[in-house]
């Protein structure tokens, strides 16, 4: 055997033991995302997510600070709101605040009226 044939060997079984590695790793992955669906799902509004180093301490009511004490956030998500940009705003305030799908809507809306 010429040693070009046995370098496209070990490369042909490395591709295949890589692939093989990948798709168990997108399996755990899979598993790993319905895991935290779940966690979400049946914590409801509850859980306070572990990402969120950087905004503010979690308001579960759903009306908004003073406007004095608005942040650069709510000013966004009333601005979102004003424009018929509601839905994108409900995604912020979910994400940043960590609220339930309601109330993320209610404080948008509360936001919105003022």
């Amino acid at each position: 055997m010429e040693i070009n044939t046995i370098v496209l060997i070990v490369f042909i079984l490395l591709i295949l033991i890589l692939l093989f590695r990948i798709t168990s790793l997108q399996a755990q992955l899979n598993e790993l995302k319905r895991d935290v669906e779940r966690l979400e799902n049946g914590a409801g509004s509850t859980a306070q997510s572990s990402f969120s180093y950087n905004s503010p301490p979690l308001n579960r009511s759903s009306s908004p600070p003073n406007p004095a004490d608005w942040t650069e956030l709510d000013r966004e998500l009333q601005a979102l709101a004003q424009q018929g940009k509601k839905i994108i705003a409900i995604k912020k305030a979910r994400e940043a605040r960590n609220l339930s799908l309601k109330d993320a809507k209610d404080y948008v809306e509360s936001l919105e009226r003022l």
